[in-house]
């Protein structure tokens, strides 16, 4: 078994029973050890290595601003593969994304000679993506690292085909995990219909509230359409970076309600319970919450995004307002059908096993 080294950018690995915690636990069971440097800012996460499982260490950069966790990540790995004497022969390195984790695996990586393992969880060539120049910076970022890897691990065919040959030619493509029994077998906790009688119908949207899901988009097709379903209403379940400028246009329609974000089986009770879950996403590497929808029964009504084709059998153009509101209609009358899908993975052993082969493959 070999030494996995992880750059993360996710603090919630230091909160006791969070689900990033449980994950990274698992990883551990597939390797001899696991040690997960993490990008954090000085308050806002733990200062000290912290031993997670008998193999699992977790470090925080502790940083004294965001600019500076690069470099800092860097200096702990060093640290960490100097100290315990990593061979390039039995260690790999893997990346949460190409962009700032990336370049600090792609450092230690040249420093020490482990293979660098790189992973991509967004569709970063949508031309959404680019619109910020922090995104175009990162983007630039991604043609230096990505060359580096020795191998590419992507969520969807849509980011792999997205690539260029030479990157294709090292690309493996292994969704995030989906424990679609569990989903199905999950008792009904919290029934939307009976919690908003006066809906005949509920469209359902879940999600961070942040400008790349466009839930603005979404609340201003949805009224488009109020007119010729006036008892639909649009339940919003997140929170997030825009929820206060997206209240603002909640509070003037009784027919959309925002919720705090939930826990996983309130969410699925959501979803089990409600006619369609919109997705509006201006870009998607995969769309986790499109497939828990569709496999809890729910209609889906989706932008281009992700996996949404291989799910539904319309999608609408992102951030057309018409072509959502058309969908919308579509939906409510009975006009747009789910697609059957064959997820690949029947248990979540089968998919750890699946992601150690990725981490440690020399080659496709």
């Amino acid at each position: 078994m070999k030494t996995l080294i992880m750059i993360s950018t996710d603090a919630k690995i230091f909160e006791e029973g969070s689900q990033v915690r449980a994950r990274v636990s698992e990883y551990g069971t597939l390797f001899s050890e696991l040690h997960i440097i993490v990008f954090t800012t000085r308050g806002n996460g733990d200062d000290a290595r912290a031993e997670i499982t008998k193999n699992v260490f977790a470090y925080p950069t502790n940083s004294i601003s965001k600019l500076l966790c690069v470099t800092d990540a860097v200096k702990i790995g060093v640290s960490i593969i100097t100290n315990s004497k990593f061979l390039p022969t039995d260690s790999v390195i893997t990346t949460q994304d190409p962009f700032e984790t990336g370049l600090v695996g792609e450092k230690l990586s040249e420093k020490f000679g482990i293979p660098l393992h790189i992973q991509i969880h967004t569709d970063f060539y949508s031309p959404y993506f680019k619109n910020s120049l922090r995104n175009r910076i990162r983007i630039a970022v991604s043609n230096k690292t990505l060359p580096h890897a020795r191998a590419i691990r992507v969520v969807s065919e849509r980011i792999k085909n997205s690539l260029s040959q030479n990157l294709q030619a090292k690309t493996a493509i292994l969704p995030i995990f989906a424990d679609l029994s569990a989903i199905k077998n999950l008792p009904i906790n919290t029934d939307l219909k009976k919690k908003y009688p006066q809906f005949k119908k509920i469209v359902l949207m879940a999600s961070r509230l942040t400008r790349e899901k466009d839930i603005s988009t979404a609340i201003t097709a949805f009224s488009a359409i109020l007119g010729n379903y006036p008892d639909t209403g649009l339940v919003i379940v997140g929170s997030g970076p825009e929820e206060k400028n997206l209240q603002k246009e909640i509070f003037v329609s009784d027919s959309i309600i925002h919720l705090p974000w939930a826990d996983y089986d309130t969410l699925i009770s959501y979803m089990k319970t409600c006619d369609i879950f919109l997705s509006t996403s201006l870009y998607e590497g995969y769309g986790l919450s499109m497939l828990e929808a569709h496999t809890a029964g729910a209609t889906l009504v989706a932008t281009n995004a992700g996996i949404a084709p291989l799910l539904v059998s319309d999608t609408a153009k992102p951030g057309d307002v018409n072509d959502i509101a058309r969908l919308l209609s579509k939906a409510l009358s009975g006009q747009v059908l789910n697609k059957s899908y064959i997820y690949s993975y029947p248990s979540k052993q089968a998919y750890l096993e699946a992601y150690k082969r990725d981490i440690e493959r020399e080659s496709l």
